[in-house]
């Protein structure tokens, strides 16, 4: 029994200290996406139908917006001038639909969970975030990566880095995202396995 609560409270303390130790590449995944963050008004299952009603209006104004931009910097550039338009197709999707709940925009940083796109992962970690809540706000979300544009879904289907890299992505962030990065991959299963066998999330 000893035994095993030393081996218990290494293992904790070498997993606090490996989830805390910066991780090459990781540092510009958090700053070079945007992502999209819907949250619904409750989990009624209209409300949650409007969610991603509310999700597919604002990707289909905004993604041919955004998917010749070059750099972060230029995708926040042009979602920061286009918040009024962005918020108007939210609230006139809402009302075509039906409902009367606010919708609330706001573009900023804010904290994700981590995030499995078909064999790539985006840690958990605060990012840049283009957030639309409906109503209060007490409902599931719903978020993907608005740029590089893995919400059009060309992404997701990829096979190999070109597509990921096409996006967006810089060949150094695809390793890290995918664990080609051994530090990374490494990382991400020791988290997974304890955070399975523990109950906690990361």
């Amino acid at each position: 029994m000893k035994y095993l609560v030393t081996f218990s409270v290494t293992v904790l303390i070498a997993t606090a200290v490996l989830s805390l130790l910066p991780v090459w590449g990781e540092a510009e995944i958090y700053n070079d996406v945007l992502r999209l963050h819907v949250i619904a008004e409750s989990d009624s299952d209209e409300d949650q139908a409007l969610k991603l009603k509310v999700r597919d209006a604002v990707l289909e104004y905004v993604s041919p917006m955004v998917s010749d931009c070059e750099s972060f910097d230029e995708a926040y550039s042009v979602i920061d001038s286009m918040r009024d338009e962005i918020t108007e197709v939210a609230l006139t999707c809402v009302q075509e639909n039906g409902a009367d709940c606010t919708v609330n925009l706001e573009l900023g940083r804010e904290k994700y969970p981590r995030r499995e796109y078909d064999g790539a992962v985006l840690p958990a970690g605060v990012y840049n975030s283009l957030r639309i809540t409906l109503g209060v706000g007490e409902g599931k979300n719903w978020w993907c990566v608005l740029f590089p544009t893995i919400c059009t879904g060309f992404a997701e289907k990829a096979t190999a880095g070109d597509e990921y890299v096409a996006t967006g992505f810089t060949p150094e962030e695809y390793r890290m995202i995918t664990g080609e990065s051994g530090k990374v991959k490494i990382r991400f299963k020791i988290l997974e396995l304890l955070s399975d066998a523990l109950g906690f999330n990361y």
